[in-house]
């Protein structure tokens, strides 16, 4: 054999099949090929005589079976991961993690088998993990979570065996793998692609295979007619002898867009939920020659990610491997008759598809802790990243593709208004602030956006002028505005849940500036990593109050406090901020840290920086625990709007937002839980410090404890609080994203 590849009813139940709905909205597939006709291509549909030579042979070579392949066998490798995050989370969430290995088998006569010799599943937002034994179950995740992660021991071998479908692959050589899951888009080698991709002849590689023949690869560039989430961009290589697929990497003309693609269901979604949105990174397949005649599928992967609003965004990893072919052996590995060992089972089904070919499954999965306990199985978490794939293959991969994707004309612009994309906030500056924004995509990786808003209560216009450059994880950002800028490092009084807390409550969260200038900002955004880095130049001046409006003023409340007054200063400087995580198994140790530093010079000249790191890891006895602390430090000249803000859910609970400020601050905290990450209860106590720089103490602090609930990990909190020192009245926080 030679293999040469081109370079390039319960809590359970429920969270599993959430998770695994996840798992199928997100995956993708291209439509089918149409049946087979007398060709007449577009006349414009090739941008060179290459290209329509090497398409018409690969439109021909889709027609025929593999000749003198009569069967196969092989081991696959498949990995799944789903996540939860938000660009404001301090860290990822795992939502739903699978892993299989399994031996397949394909033979010309209609017989398919899979024989599965290894499988995990987990749901991390609650910390069940099929690869935990039971002693580590009980003293990591408590009673709870060792039943949750029992459910799902019990369940995945009767899953494995009803199920025969290998979502993202299939067991057919002739299959292209260019379509998985459902249809979605126009397949580039249906008999109607000509109407809607043109095809562009691209690079041709040299592959010399020992003793003494070469092998010749030519490269087709599909490129979409206009951006169309239905349509595709992509990169095709062929066999310059046979026209066989060897590598193919696409993804769509443009991301998903619930309003523009399917207006109907987008009437459904609440507005603050919207833009509903799903792109699709890339999605790639390689090949490897075998016996120096077949061509059959090597790795695969994808990426993508879904989002609704600026609330939450789901990634998706989807990759599998396949290798230790056998090719055409009499005989095969898989039991596919006969008795099998204590605790085996097997299932066989007799399938007819639409054109009325008949194929058997035989599926076989071994003893429950045999299949669970696979030494094949990884030993870590899975990633969001591929491994089947490089870092550096998966950026140049990004790249190419999006050299690929339609001009600008062919993008339209997008509007959006009111409670979509947080356009609609509520505080004591501003009052009810009603915007709207434009966006126009003049290139796939280029934008225009302008946004402007207005309040009831100071009725001053604000408007932000972008030219945005980049893909999605990278960007460059040009910006002129005047608006209404925050003072705080760490919540976001504009947020949806400021805004209801601020009008449900009186909580007058929030201290703001006038902001008018430009600024020059990068925006990296990794797998565990944040970073932002922006120059700017900016004038400042203070705002007042203009509403004290609130729920509890109507029932004889104290009104909204004052906003504190900004200096009126003109500031030329830099700002950056670093946000990093390590784990993601509540059952093991998390990290995570935030780094914050700006420099500016002007009518003021300062120096400032702040970091904050935490840590949360399982105990004894069924508990776990967490720790935070954070400093930082001002130097040169003071700016009241530029002070440490302590108080409130993001740093100080059992106090009112922004209660202290200074110069420099220093806050910790400390909690401790039930295991169960699913929903525990938790026990905590903050303390914080703010004050002159000259005056930094630690024997001052404000102190509260209090005691509250935590849902998924931490992703949705319920604390109650009370000051005890420097404080004494009760405060209730609702939010996102706690420790635990």
């Amino acid at each position: 054999m030679l293999s040469q590849v081109l370079p390039t009813g319960n809590m359970t139940a429920s969270l599993q099949r959430a998770a695994q709905h996840a798992v199928l909205l997100s995956w993708v597939a291209l439509g089918q090929p149409l049946a087979a006709q007398v060709r007449a291509p577009a006349p414009d549909a090739f941008r060179d005589p290459a290209a329509r030579e090497l398409m018409e042979r690969a439109w021909a070579a889709r027609e025929r079976d593999v000749e003198g392949l009569r069967s196969y066998e092989g081991v696959l490798r498949e990995r799944i991961y789903v996540g939860i995050t938000a660009l404001r989370f301090r860290r990822e969430r795992g939502l739903f993690e699978q892993e299989r290995i399994a031996r397949i088998r394909w033979s010309a006569d209609g017989e398919k088998a899979i024989h599965w010799l290894g499988a995990r599943q987990a749901i991390p937002i609650v910390g069940a993990d099929t690869r935990r034994d039971e002693v580590a179950a009980q003293g990591k995740v408590g009673k709870a979570g060792a039943d949750v992660r029992d459910d799902l021991r019990r369940e995945l071998p009767e899953e494995l065996l009803r199920n025969r479908d290998l979502p993202a692959f299939a067991l057919d050589p002739a299959d292209d793998r260019l379509a998985f899951g459902s249809d979605w888009a126009l397949h580039p080698l249906s008999d109607s692609a000509d109407a809607h991709y043109r095809f562009a002849a691209g690079d041709t590689l040299r592959i010399h295979l020992p003793p003494d023949r070469d092998v010749v690869l030519h490269e087709v560039r599909v490129e979409p007619r206009r951006a169309d989430f239905h349509l595709v961009a992509g990169s095709l290589w062929f066999d310059g002898e046979t026209g066989s697929l060897v590598r193919a990497s696409y993804r769509p003309a443009r991301a998903f867009n619930l309003l523009l693609d399917e207006p109907e269901d987008a009437e459904d979604v609440p507005a603050f939920l919207q833009p509903v949105e799903a792109e699709i990174s890339y999605i790639t397949v390689e090949y490897s020659l075998h016996e120096f005649r077949y061509w059959l599928p090597r790795r695969f992967a994808m990426e993508g990610e879904a989002r609704m609003g600026r609330l939450l965004r789901i990634p998706l990893t989807v990759e599998w491997s396949i290798g230790e072919y056998d090719v055409n052996l009499a005989s095969s590995r898989i039991p596919l008759s006969g008795p099998l060992p204590p605790g085996w089972s097997r299932s066989e089904q007799r399938v007819e598809d639409e054109s009325g070919r008949i194929s058997y499954y035989t599926v076989v999965v071994p003893e429950t802790g045999q299949l669970l306990t696979s030494p094949e199985l990884s030993t870590e978490a899975l990633q969001r990243t591929p491994t089947a794939f490089t870092d550096d293959e998966v950026d140049a991969l990004r790249g190419e593709l999006e050299a690929l994707l339609p001009t600008y004309r062919r993008f339209r612009p997008q509007v959006a208004w009111g409670l979509t994309q947080g356009l609609t906030r509520y505080n004591r500056a501003e009052g009810l602030s009603v915007g709207g924004k434009l966006e126009l995509p003049l290139s796939p990786t280029l934008g225009v956006g302008l946004e402007g808003r207005i309040g009831t209560g100071d009725r001053e216009p604000n408007a932000i002028l972008s030219l945005t450059k980049g893909a999605g994880d990278s960007q460059w950002t040009l910006s002129g505005y005047h608006e209404l800028a925050a003072n705080d490092d760490w919540s976001n009084p504009f947020s949806l849940g400021s805004s209801l807390s601020n009008l449900l409550f009186g909580s007058s969260v929030g201290e703001f500036h006038r902001a008018t200038g430009a600024s020059l900002a990068h925006a990296h955004t990794g797998r565990a990593i944040r970073l932002t880095v922006a120059g700017f130049y900016e004038r400042h001046r203070s705002v007042e109050r203009t509403t004290d409006f609130s729920i509890p003023d109507l029932f004889g409340s104290y009104p909204a406090r004052e906003v504190s007054p900004a200096a009126p200063v003109t500031l030329q400087g830099a700002r950056a901020s670093l946000r990093w995580f390590r784990g993601q198994d509540p059952n093991e140790l998390i990290l995570t840290g935030q780094l914050l530093g700006e420099v500016a010079i002007g009518d003021a000249d300062y120096r400032r920086g702040a970091v904050t790191l935490a840590a949360s890891h399982p105990l004894f006895f069924g508990l776990a625990a967490a720790v935070e602390a954070g400093a930082g430090s001002l130097l040169g000249d003071e700016l009241p709007q530029r002070a440490f803000l302590l108080g409130g859910a993001s740093t100080l609970r059992g106090f009112d937002d922004s209660a202290v400020r200074g110069s420099s601050f220093w806050r910790g905290r400390a909690e401790v839980a039930s295991a169960f990450a699913g929903a525990r209860v938790v026990l905590f106590g903050d303390a914080g410090w703010a004050g002159p720089r000259s005056a930094f103490i630690f024997d001052d602090p404000l102190v509260a404890v209090g005691v509250g609930t935590s849902l998924l990990d931490g992703l949705v909190r319920l604390d109650l609080a009370r000051g005890v020192r420097r404080g004494s009245e009760w405060h209730l926080h609702l939010y996102l994203d706690g420790l635990f």
